[in-house]
Protein backbone atom coordinates (compact mmCIF):
# COMPACT_ATOMS: atom_id res chain seq x y z
CA UNK A 1 0.00 0.00 0.00
CA UNK A 2 0.99 3.63 -0.33
CA UNK A 3 2.49 5.23 2.74
CA UNK A 4 -0.04 7.01 4.99
CA UNK A 5 0.86 9.90 7.26
CA UNK A 6 -1.75 8.85 9.82
CA UNK A 7 -2.45 5.37 11.19
CA UNK A 8 -5.34 4.71 13.58
CA UNK A 9 -5.71 1.73 15.91
CA UNK A 10 -9.18 0.66 17.09
CA UNK A 11 -10.30 -2.39 19.04
CA UNK A 12 -13.52 -3.14 17.13
CA UNK A 13 -14.71 -2.31 13.64
CA UNK A 14 -17.96 -0.98 15.12
CA UNK A 15 -16.06 1.92 16.70
CA UNK A 16 -15.54 3.47 13.25
CA UNK A 17 -18.32 1.59 11.43
CA UNK A 18 -19.77 4.61 9.56
CA UNK A 19 -16.30 5.46 8.22
CA UNK A 20 -15.28 1.91 7.27
CA UNK A 21 -18.56 0.87 5.68
CA UNK A 22 -17.97 -0.49 2.19
CA UNK A 23 -14.16 -0.62 2.57
CA UNK A 24 -12.71 -4.10 2.14
CA UNK A 25 -9.92 -4.86 4.63
CA UNK A 26 -6.79 -6.91 4.30
CA UNK A 27 -6.09 -9.36 7.12
CA UNK A 28 -2.48 -9.71 8.25
CA UNK A 29 -1.48 -11.65 11.39
CA UNK A 30 -5.01 -11.44 12.74
CA UNK A 31 -5.30 -7.67 12.20
CA UNK A 32 -7.89 -6.14 9.86
CA UNK A 33 -6.20 -3.32 7.94
CA UNK A 34 -8.26 -0.72 6.10
CA UNK A 35 -6.78 1.63 3.53
CA UNK A 36 -8.59 4.94 3.20
CA UNK A 37 -7.54 7.82 0.99
CA UNK A 38 -5.31 9.52 3.51
CA UNK A 39 -5.36 7.23 6.55
CA UNK A 40 -4.76 3.58 7.46
CA UNK A 41 -6.93 1.93 10.12
CA UNK A 42 -6.08 -1.25 12.00
CA UNK A 43 -8.63 -3.30 13.98
CA UNK A 44 -6.82 -5.43 16.53
CA UNK A 45 -9.28 -6.51 19.19
CA UNK A 46 -9.94 -5.71 22.84
CA UNK A 47 -7.04 -5.39 25.26
CA UNK A 48 -3.33 -4.65 25.37
CA UNK A 49 -1.88 -7.51 23.34
CA UNK A 50 -4.30 -7.14 20.39
CA UNK A 51 -3.80 -3.36 20.39
CA UNK A 52 -0.03 -3.77 20.33
CA UNK A 53 -0.25 -6.29 17.48
CA UNK A 54 -2.45 -3.94 15.46
CA UNK A 55 -0.14 -0.99 16.09
CA UNK A 56 2.93 -2.96 15.02
CA UNK A 57 1.24 -4.12 11.81
CA UNK A 58 0.13 -0.57 11.01
CA UNK A 59 3.65 0.75 11.50
CA UNK A 60 5.01 -1.85 9.06
CA UNK A 61 2.13 -1.52 6.62
CA UNK A 62 1.63 2.24 6.48
CA UNK A 63 4.91 3.73 7.81
CA UNK A 64 2.95 6.57 9.45
CA UNK A 65 4.19 9.83 10.86
CA UNK A 66 1.65 9.68 13.69
CA UNK A 67 -0.02 6.71 15.39
CA UNK A 68 -3.45 7.33 16.93
CA UNK A 69 -5.35 5.23 19.47
CA UNK A 70 -9.05 5.78 18.80
CA UNK A 71 -12.23 4.18 20.08
CA UNK A 72 -14.91 4.19 22.73
CA UNK A 73 -14.11 4.45 26.42
CA UNK A 74 -15.75 4.62 29.81
CA UNK A 75 -16.10 7.97 31.54
CA UNK A 76 -14.27 8.31 34.83
CA UNK A 77 -15.04 11.98 35.32
CA UNK A 78 -18.70 12.59 36.27
CA UNK A 79 -18.79 15.67 34.02
CA UNK A 80 -18.52 13.55 30.86
CA UNK A 81 -21.65 12.28 29.13
CA UNK A 82 -22.41 9.57 26.60
CA UNK A 83 -21.35 10.68 23.14
CA UNK A 84 -18.71 13.17 24.32
CA UNK A 85 -15.52 13.00 22.26
CA UNK A 86 -12.13 14.30 23.32
CA UNK A 87 -8.51 14.37 22.26
CA UNK A 88 -6.14 13.06 24.91
CA UNK A 89 -3.28 14.98 26.47
CA UNK A 90 -1.81 12.01 28.37
CA UNK A 91 -2.19 8.25 28.76
CA UNK A 92 -1.23 6.49 31.99
CA UNK A 93 -0.71 2.73 32.13
CA UNK A 94 -2.29 1.61 35.39
CA UNK A 95 -0.36 -1.67 35.34
CA UNK A 96 3.14 -0.14 35.00
CA UNK A 97 2.69 3.51 35.96
CA UNK A 98 4.19 4.61 32.64
CA UNK A 99 2.88 7.84 31.16
CA UNK A 100 2.68 8.92 27.52
CA UNK A 101 2.14 12.52 26.53
CA UNK A 102 0.64 13.76 23.28
CA UNK A 103 0.96 16.92 21.21
CA UNK A 104 -2.50 18.19 22.08
CA UNK A 105 -5.66 17.31 23.96
CA UNK A 106 -7.56 17.79 27.21
CA UNK A 107 -8.36 14.33 28.57
CA UNK A 108 -6.26 11.92 30.57
CA UNK A 109 -6.83 8.25 29.72
CA UNK A 110 -6.12 5.48 32.21
CA UNK A 111 -5.44 2.15 30.51
CA UNK A 112 -6.50 -0.71 32.78
CA UNK A 113 -7.00 -4.44 32.33
CA UNK A 114 -10.59 -4.24 33.54
CA UNK A 115 -12.96 -1.81 35.22
CA UNK A 116 -16.16 -3.22 36.66
CA UNK A 117 -18.02 -0.20 37.92
CA UNK A 118 -18.18 3.19 39.64
CA UNK A 119 -15.92 2.24 42.55
CA UNK A 120 -13.05 1.30 40.22
CA UNK A 121 -13.55 4.50 38.25
CA UNK A 122 -13.44 6.65 41.38
CA UNK A 123 -10.07 5.09 42.26
CA UNK A 124 -8.73 5.97 38.80
CA UNK A 125 -9.89 9.55 39.17
CA UNK A 126 -8.41 9.89 42.66
CA UNK A 127 -5.06 8.24 41.84
CA UNK A 128 -4.44 9.55 38.32
CA UNK A 129 -6.88 12.37 37.66
CA UNK A 130 -8.28 10.26 34.81
CA UNK A 131 -11.11 11.49 32.62
CA UNK A 132 -11.77 8.17 30.82
CA UNK A 133 -10.63 4.56 31.01
CA UNK A 134 -9.86 2.09 28.23
CA UNK A 135 -7.91 -1.14 27.68
CA UNK A 136 -5.70 -0.27 24.69
CA UNK A 137 -4.24 3.24 24.52
CA UNK A 138 -1.10 2.59 26.57
CA UNK A 139 -0.14 -0.35 24.33
CA UNK A 140 -0.47 1.82 21.21
CA UNK A 141 1.48 4.62 22.86
CA UNK A 142 4.29 2.22 23.74
CA UNK A 143 4.60 1.07 20.12
CA UNK A 144 4.75 4.69 18.97
CA UNK A 145 7.49 5.41 21.51
CA UNK A 146 9.50 2.34 20.50
CA UNK A 147 9.41 3.36 16.83
CA UNK A 148 10.00 7.05 17.40
CA UNK A 149 6.58 7.96 15.97
CA UNK A 150 4.36 10.73 17.24
CA UNK A 151 1.39 9.51 19.29
CA UNK A 152 -2.13 10.85 19.78
CA UNK A 153 -5.41 9.47 21.12
CA UNK A 154 -9.07 10.35 20.67
CA UNK A 155 -11.86 8.73 22.65
CA UNK A 156 -15.66 8.78 22.67
CA UNK A 157 -17.67 8.07 25.83
CA UNK A 158 -19.97 5.03 25.72
CA UNK A 159 -20.73 4.74 29.45
CA UNK A 160 -20.84 7.37 32.17
CA UNK A 161 -19.02 7.31 35.49
CA UNK A 162 -21.84 5.66 37.47
CA UNK A 163 -22.63 3.04 34.81
CA UNK A 164 -22.19 -0.56 35.98
CA UNK A 165 -20.61 -2.55 33.16
CA UNK A 166 -21.75 -6.13 32.46
CA UNK A 167 -19.03 -8.77 33.06
CA UNK A 168 -17.57 -8.63 29.55
CA UNK A 169 -13.93 -9.16 30.55
CA UNK A 170 -14.38 -12.88 31.25
CA UNK A 171 -15.60 -13.38 27.67
CA UNK A 172 -12.68 -11.70 25.89
CA UNK A 173 -10.66 -14.30 24.03
CA UNK A 174 -6.90 -14.27 23.59
CA UNK A 175 -7.25 -12.73 20.13
CA UNK A 176 -9.16 -9.79 21.58
CA UNK A 177 -12.57 -10.82 20.27
CA UNK A 178 -15.67 -11.22 22.37
CA UNK A 179 -16.89 -14.82 22.66
CA UNK A 180 -20.39 -13.84 21.55
CA UNK A 181 -21.90 -17.30 21.94
CA UNK A 182 -20.71 -17.77 25.52
CA UNK A 183 -21.64 -14.19 26.39
CA UNK A 184 -25.15 -14.60 24.98
CA UNK A 185 -25.68 -17.85 26.88
CA UNK A 186 -24.49 -16.20 30.10
CA UNK A 187 -26.76 -13.18 29.68
CA UNK A 188 -29.80 -15.17 28.55
CA UNK A 189 -30.37 -16.50 32.07
CA UNK A 190 -29.58 -13.17 33.79
CA UNK A 191 -32.46 -10.83 32.91
CA UNK A 192 -31.12 -8.18 35.30
CA UNK A 193 -28.56 -7.32 32.60
CA UNK A 194 -30.93 -7.12 29.62
CA UNK A 195 -31.87 -3.45 29.89
CA UNK A 196 -28.22 -2.57 30.58
CA UNK A 197 -27.12 -4.30 27.38
CA UNK A 198 -29.76 -2.51 25.33
CA UNK A 199 -28.69 0.81 26.78
CA UNK A 200 -24.99 0.13 26.25
CA UNK A 201 -25.58 -0.84 22.63
CA UNK A 202 -27.39 2.43 21.93
CA UNK A 203 -24.73 4.41 23.79
CA UNK A 204 -21.94 2.73 21.85
CA UNK A 205 -23.59 3.54 18.53
CA UNK A 206 -23.88 7.20 19.46
CA UNK A 207 -20.26 7.27 20.60
CA UNK A 208 -19.13 5.65 17.33
CA UNK A 209 -21.04 8.16 15.19
CA UNK A 210 -19.56 11.09 17.08
CA UNK A 211 -16.08 9.58 16.99
CA UNK A 212 -16.36 9.14 13.21
CA UNK A 213 -17.23 12.82 12.82
CA UNK A 214 -13.99 13.80 14.57
CA UNK A 215 -11.91 11.27 12.60
CA UNK A 216 -13.42 12.42 9.31
CA UNK A 217 -12.42 15.97 10.22
CA UNK A 218 -8.91 14.70 10.89
CA UNK A 219 -8.81 13.04 7.45
CA UNK A 220 -9.95 16.23 5.74
CA UNK A 221 -7.29 18.23 7.56
CA UNK A 222 -4.62 15.68 6.65
CA UNK A 223 -5.65 15.89 3.00
CA UNK A 224 -4.94 19.61 3.19
CA UNK A 225 -1.53 19.00 4.71
CA UNK A 226 -2.70 20.53 7.98
CA UNK A 227 -1.70 17.66 10.25
CA UNK A 228 1.93 17.62 9.19
CA UNK A 229 2.46 21.36 8.99
CA UNK A 230 0.66 22.81 11.99
CA UNK A 231 1.32 22.07 15.65
CA UNK A 232 -2.29 22.66 16.70
CA UNK A 233 -5.24 20.36 17.47
CA UNK A 234 -6.72 18.39 14.60
CA UNK A 235 -10.29 18.72 15.85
Amino acid sequence: MARKAIAIVIAMRSELAPLLRGVRPQRINGVELFELENVAVGVGGIGRAPARRAAEELVRWAQPEILIAAGIAGAVSPRLKVGDVGWVREVVDVRTGDRYGTRYGDWLVATADSVSGPADKRILMEQYGADVVDMESAAVALVAREHGIEFAAVKAVSDEAEFIMPPFSQFIEENGKLAIGRLAAHMAVRPQWWSTLVRLRANSRLAAVNLCTVVEHLIIQEHAGFAREEKVPLA
